[in-house]
């Protein structure tokens, strides 16, 4: 075997050989120039080709089909498209060799179109049209159709294979494969795989990516037991493809052993399969172990990606920016990729700076209006609460797409900036065909919590024109929608004629009767969820134990609070413990609630402490109410409730004094009670209104009032104006 440095020095041998000829004033013929371009091609080397191409002008050479033919194929393969298909419009006859190369490089470009436009061109070029055609066109063109998903094409191209006999070639049997899995036609791909008379590694490994990429682990990973059993040994691509298959399982030990596998084969150090190694690990949140298949690895810049990334969905971002050094230390660039990772790692606000000078190193690059980093860079300053910044991001991308729309609104709704989020959702419709699900879904969480339940009811008509309504995430979020608006029953409508509910769906509708009032309902749809086999989640037990609190169940409660640990083995988080002391609380048993929280894993949370003190208001309670108020002024000191229902408990059992002096601690403390807040719908636009408030309407409002002052002083009424 020659190795790779060894074949770089004989081409660039042959350049150098060109060169003396041409010193030595032997001219080049046809062949020589033919295969002189063959060498700029593998070498890559558009300037030296630039320089051939204007000297084959020069010369006259241009008119020969081999020269010609192998600089379109030169062109190509450097990217350089429009020039590619300029010299081949000017050729007189054109070979299999410059159409493929022609319908390839638009294929490379995902130009898919014009690559189809071209190979129907290649059909209808005279009497040979069908003999231009090899296994190499059609592999191709089923790729380019898998890039459009354009199944009915596909079909037709693969009934044209099979009539000129090509259907049963192991190349182009992959590409078929490949192409209706892109299509969704996975049955389809599964059917012309085991219709192959004969199988390579190739179709093998072909077959198991079809799966991995369909989220079918189970299936990849039979596949890969069963290529095994018929003699074939798996390579590098097979290791890639069954250990990102690995990944979608459950079990970590599953994974494991494919490692061990590698590791046997000699693959563990390759950089393909040491990158899906890292990928898996970072899925199951194991860093340490690929931290330690990354040291040991073959490293490039997608191994680098894929640990950025990893350490972005475990949260520690520190560790991602240092990889992102490591990766510049080493010298390489980093890609679109490599940026999507970091802005994903550094959307938290302890890391804004970092991820401000990610953002400078992206513009360095010139890859910010890139439209998968733009709409990684509007995410991470959303997140970060900085929606001007998030907002010239979104301004900067080139080309939005529906992502980018659909995270500027969610950034607008998650900062309850809902107006902006309605805005922007109806300039998308202007732009764009039809939103996607997820537009919907942002937009229908803003109008939730605004309780704009008119303009909900106009938007789920819409859903319904643009056929999104059946989705999961769009039923989900009209299930919420309703809920939050108080209506309990056009919120069930919804969910109970969704095709397909996932846990979120039951979740929110659990949630939403609990919120509404029907807590017998509420527990009712938690036992229907249970007996339909959806494994209750975290959030579920909230919204269960929401609802037994405001029921007053506090035997059920605590049987589900014991159901959720031992039989399902989830913590219990704030919110759980939260529901508990409320639980307790509203029943009047504050001392029990108290023992709790002391007992629970945060007895130095504050919403627990105000829980308690709510529970501790109603019931008049100032013992156990004392003690409460006290942890919270010490946790948070400058929260204006506490204050407020700690000074009702001591008014209630008359101790003025004591309400004095909360008073007085007030004002030292500079404390304000947060002024009320209220709003109203009126003509399919939300007013909101705050007490004290004098920017909105106060002359028309003044003006009102002073004319029912003048009719109750008319009508015998008095009515002061204050």
């Amino acid at each position: 075997m020659i190795s790779m440095n060894a074949r770089q020095g004989f081409i660039d041998l042959a350049l150098s050989y060109f060169s003396w000829m041409r010193n030595l004033g032997i001219e080049p013929n046809e062949t020589t120039y033919s295969t002189t371009i063959g060498v700029c091609c593998q070498l890559r080397r558009i300037n030296i080709g630039m320089s051939l191409h204007c000297l084959i002008l020069k010369k006259g050479f241009l008119t020969q089909l081999f020269v010609a033919s192998g600089l379109v194929t030169m062109y190509s393969k450097c990217d350089y498209v429009k020039e590619a298909r300029q010299i081949f419009d000017e050729m007189l006859f054109r070979d299999a060799v410059a159409w493929n190369s022609m319908i390839s490089a638009y294929s490379q470009k995902c130009l898919n179109w014009e690559a189809i436009c071209l190979f129907c061109s290649m059909l209808k070029s005279g009497n040979d049209g069908k003999l231009l055609v090899n296994n190499f066109t059609f592999a191709t063109i089923f790729r380019v159709c898998g890039g459009l998903g354009c199944n009915r094409m596909g079909k037709s191209l693969h009934g044209y294979a099979i009539k000129l006999g090509f259907s049963s070639d192991i190349f182009v049997g992959g590409s078929i494969i490949d192409m209706y899995s892109k299509c969704g036609s996975l049955d389809i791909s599964q059917l012309v795989f085991d219709r192959m008379g004969k199988r390579d590694l190739v179709a093998w490994n072909t077959m198991i990516t079809v799966y991995s990429q369909n989220y079918n682990g189970e299936e990849a990973i039979a596949l890969f037991y069963l290529l095994q059993s018929e003699g074939f040994l798996p390579n590098e691509t097979t290791f890639s493809c069954v250990l990102k298959a690995s990944s979608m399982l459950s079990d970590i030990a599953i994974s494991k052993s494919f490692h061990a596998k590698t590791l046997k084969c000699g693959y563990s150090s390759d950089v393909f399969v040491g990158t899906a190694l890292v990928d898996m690990y970072s899925k199951y949140f194991s860093m340490e172990d690929a931290e330690k298949v990354f040291s040991d690895m073959t490293r490039s810049v997608v191994s680098f990606n894929a640990l950025i990334t990893g350490y972005g969905l475990s949260g520690r971002y520190k560790e991602a920016l240092k990889s992102y050094v490591g990766l510049l230390t080493e010298n390489m660039r980093p890609d679109l990729f490599t940026f999507t990772g970091l802005f994903s790692s550094c959307s938290v606000l302890d890391a804004l700076r970092e991820g401000v000078q990610v953002h400078a190193h992206s513009i360095q690059l010139g890859l910010d209006s890139n439209v998968t980093v733009g709409n990684s860079l509007l995410n991470f300053y959303g997140k970060c609460g900085l929606m001007d910044s998030a907002l010239k991001a979104f301004e900067f991308i080139n080309a939005p797409n529906s992502i980018s729309w659909a995270g500027i609104i969610s950034g607008f709704a998650q900062n309850g900036e809902g107006e902006n989020a309605l805005e922007y959702f109806c300039k998308m419709h202007r732009f764009l065909e039809k939103p996607d699900e997820f537009s919907f879904s942002s937009i229908l969480a803003t109008l939730a919590n605004w309780a704009a339940i008119e303009q909900g009811r106009h938007l789920h008509a819409y859903t319904i024109k643009t056929g999104l309504e059946s989705t999961v995430l769009v039923g989900t979020a009209l299930v919420d929608m309703y809920s939050k608006s108080g209506l309990a029953e056009d919120s069930f409508k919804v969910f109970s004629e969704m095709p397909e509910k996932n846990v979120v769906s039951w979740n929110s509708m659990i949630i939403g009767y609990a919120q509404n009032g029907f807590s017998d309902i509420a527990l009712l749809l938690f036992q229907e969820m249970r007996d339909t086999g959806v494994i209750p989640t975290c959030i579920t037990f909230v919204g269960v134990l929401f609802a037994c609190s405001h029921a007053g169940l506090i035997e059920e409660g605590i049987n589900y609070y014991n159901l959720m640990i031992y039989d399902y083995e989830i913590l219990p988080s704030v919110e759980h413990c939260t529901c508990m002391v409320g639980l307790l609380g509203r029943a009047g048993y504050l001392k029990e609630a108290e023992a709790f929280l002391l007992k629970s894993p945060f007895p130095s949370e504050p919403g627990m402490w105000r829980t308690l003190l709510a529970a501790c208001g109603v019931h008049k309670n100032s013992d156990v109410g004392v003690r409460a108020a006290h942890h919270c002024l010490w946790l948070e000191p400058h929260d204006s409730a506490t204050y407020v229902i700690l000074s009702n408990i001591y008014a209630s059992k008359q101790l003025w004094c004591e309400v004095t002096r909360i008073r007085d601690m007030m004002k030292v403390m500079g404390v304000e009670k947060e002024p009320g807040c209220s709003w109203i719908e009126v003509r399919n636009i939300v007013h909101v209104f705050v007490a004290n408030d004098k920017s909105c309407f106060i002359d028309e409002v003044f003006e009102t009032l002073r004319s029912l002052f003048m009719h109750s002083k008319v009508d015998g009424y008095d009515l002061y104006l204050v």
